[in-house]
């Protein structure tokens, strides 16, 4: 098989791939939409690709790697106590992470109507409540308080861009950090 004439690299269909996810839907992400929107032949899909699924896996790693993994690490190789590492991550997630909440979001939409990934969703987010537990265990004796809490912050990073009413007397970024620091307080 000759390489496509495309200089698109597996990276450059996934990375198009997910934008694609974010601003429009799963349904949107076919082999024939991607080419036509990228202005390339469904063969320099191919190239780098068995097939759409092969596409839908490569996305799921992608959200994997980029992730809760690289916040958990940043996280602890700051360090400190409980508190410092929580608010640490909560900054990762209110800034860096905050162009990415419609992703977020249209993962989860995509995982209602696929088992599959429901199932990829699911064990990421144990994954996360885990993390979070650990740290809020560290802060309060009583283990249904510190799941309680850490249930609260994961609401918190992922159910905020599903709140249609404005912010009204403060910005974004100062509620979230109130909502935190509510959090927080014993």
């Amino acid at each position: 098989m000759d390489k496509p004439v495309s200089n698109l690299s597996r990276k450059d269909w996934i990375d198009f791939a997910l934008q694609t996810l974010s601003e429009k839907s799963i349904d949107e992400v076919t082999v024939a939409a991607l080419a036509r929107d990228l202005k390339v032949t469904k063969g320099s899909f191919y190239w780098h690709f068995k097939d759409r699924d092969d596409l839908l896996q490569a996305m799921l790693a992608r959200w994997e790697e980029t992730g809760s993994e690289v916040v958990f690490s940043e996280v602890e190789r700051v360090g400190g106590d409980a508190k410092r590492r929580i608010k640490h991550m909560s900054d990762i997630i209110f800034r860096r992470y905050a162009d990415q909440l419609n992703f977020e979001m249209a993962l989860r939409e995509w995982g209602r109507k696929d088992p599959k990934i429901r199932h990829v969703i699911a064990q990421e987010d144990e994954r996360r409540m885990d993390y979070m537990r650990g740290l809020f265990a560290e802060i309060y004796d009583d283990p249904k308080i510190a799941e309680a809490k850490a249930w609260l912050l994961s609401s918190l990073y992922v159910g905020e861009t599903t709140i249609a009413a404005p912010v009204k007397k403060q910005n974004r970024e100062e509620l979230l950090w109130a909502c935190l620091e509510s959090l927080l307080e014993s």
